[in-house]
């Protein structure tokens, strides 16, 4: 009989495992977006953003809803490490990681509040994480593409809309789609973890995401 922990270790295995599959192979399957483009500001990008943001969105999420505070920073930020060694990374590449070690903090607040018992719950943190992950790395974005004036911010979320609107939707999909088989598991009673809480773990979990959100802002150009 495997201990939480290792039980824990080994699913935090398998969702790293998950995202970077996902994220590396998943977009191949990707159909291609309509091509159609969009000028504000001199600013042009395409209307249609399909990208694989929401595969380490929902890995990140559930490290947080089935594993905790720890481990909902050590799953996001592996996954982001090793896949960016495939795809590169930007110079705000600290926002994007500490974008989605947010969205394992918000998973992890709610197992810690019990807020993990519903598919429209859970569906509403998915909702929630990309709204938080958008308006801070938008923010990244902002400071180190863009004129820092109230015109220049307000181009940069504006040309980011397509981006949000397409998190949105796949992020809703992909966490709902989760969420009914796990919320079947638990009904059965097929808990697969004990839902303890480390207050040590919770603010060490905090500390490092703070550390990271001040160092994105310290790596810009």
């Amino acid at each position: 009989m495997m201990h939480d922990t290792q039980k824990k270790i080994l699913i935090a295995g398998l969702l790293i495992a998950a995202g970077v599959i996902g994220r590396i192979l998943l977009s191949q399957l990707l159909p291609h977006a309509p091509h159609a483009t969009i000028t504000l500001n001199g600013v042009t990008q395409p209307v249609f953003m399909l990208d694989m943001f929401f595969v380490v969105a929902a890995v990140a999420l559930f490290s947080g809803i089935l594993l905790g505070s720890l481990y909902s920073l050590v799953v996001p930020l592996a996954v982001m490490a090793i896949t960016d060694l495939y795809y590169g990374n930007t110079s705000i590449f600290l926002f994007t990681w500490t974008g989605f070690a947010f969205i394992g903090l918000l998973g992890a607040t709610a197992r810690r509040h019990g807020l993990t018992h519903s598919p429209l719950g859970i569906a509403g943190m998915g909702v929630g994480s990309v709204l938080l992950y958008d308006a801070w790395t938008n923010l990244g974005c902002w400071l180190g593409w863009y004129p820092h004036s109230t015109a220049g911010l307000a181009t940069c979320y504006t040309m980011a809309l397509p981006f949000t609107l397409w998190h949105l939707l796949s992020t809703t999909m992909a966490v709902t789609a989760l969420t009914i088989p796990l919320l079947l598991l638990q009904s059965h009673g097929k808990k697969m973890l004990q839902r303890s809480y480390s207050p040590a773990g919770h603010y060490a979990a905090m500390g490092v995401c703070a550390i990271l959100a001040v160092a994105s802002f310290a790596l810009l150009p």
